[in-house]
Order: C-alpha cells, then sequence, then structure tokens
C-alpha cells in the first residue's frame, strides 16, 4: 500500500518504512505525529483519489532526525573587470520514517 501526502508545500509517495527529507518542521527529534492532508491512497489495487474516500486516511510519521541539507552555490562574474562574487546557501531539513498508514 501507498499514499501521496502533502508535507511542506510538496507531495511525495510514501510506503510505510519510506525515508524522507521535508523542509524544516516544528516537530523535534523522535517525535511522532500523523499527516492527515493525504492526496491519493492506493488500497486493494484501487487508486482512491476522492475527498469522502480520503476524508479519515492517515499517515503516521516519526522525525529520525533535522540537518542541513545540500549546498546550493551561486556565482557571479563580470568579463575584464575582476568582479567575482560566490554565495552559497543550505536549506534546514528534517528526514522523517513512515511508520504506518492508515486507510479510512
Amino acid at each position: 500500500m501507498y499514499s501521496i501526502v502533502s508535507i511542506s508545500g510538496k507531495q511525495f509517495l510514501v510506503k510505510e518504512g519510506d525515508i524522507l527529507e521535508v523542509y524544516k518542521l516544528q516537530q523535534k527529534k523522535g517525535e511522532k505525529f500523523e499527516i492527515s492532508d493525504v492526496v491519493a491512497l492506493e488500497k486493494d489495487g484501487r487508486l482512491i483519489m476522492d475527498k469522502d474516500g480520503l476524508k479519515n486516511c492517515k499517515v503516521i510519521a516519526e522525525v529520525i532526525k533535522e540537518k542541513k541539507g545540500e549546498k546550493i552555490y551561486s556565482f557571479k562574474k563580470k568579463s575584464k573587470t575582476g568582479y567575482k562574487r560566490g554565495v552559497g546557501y543550505r536549506d534546514s531539513v528534517t528526514v522523517l520514517k513512515i511508520s504506518q498508514i492508515i486507510p479510512g
């Protein structure tokens, strides 16, 4: 069974036991929480997408750790003047483990 959930403004395809990285959440390390924003659910070979069928569906996730993501590096240069400028940026990321998918 798999599900498509919306977390931090993005949609993810998840199964039980999956580990995924999302933008930083308010939950702390070791904390379990439920995601009720389920967009789609595969159950018994059928894909359920209607709001009535997804009303009671939940996905239980656990926060494994918080870390910084990959560095995004931007570089500017103008020829013949010697102008160079580099900027790096790293997002704060929360690593989640999907514990359980509860169909409605």
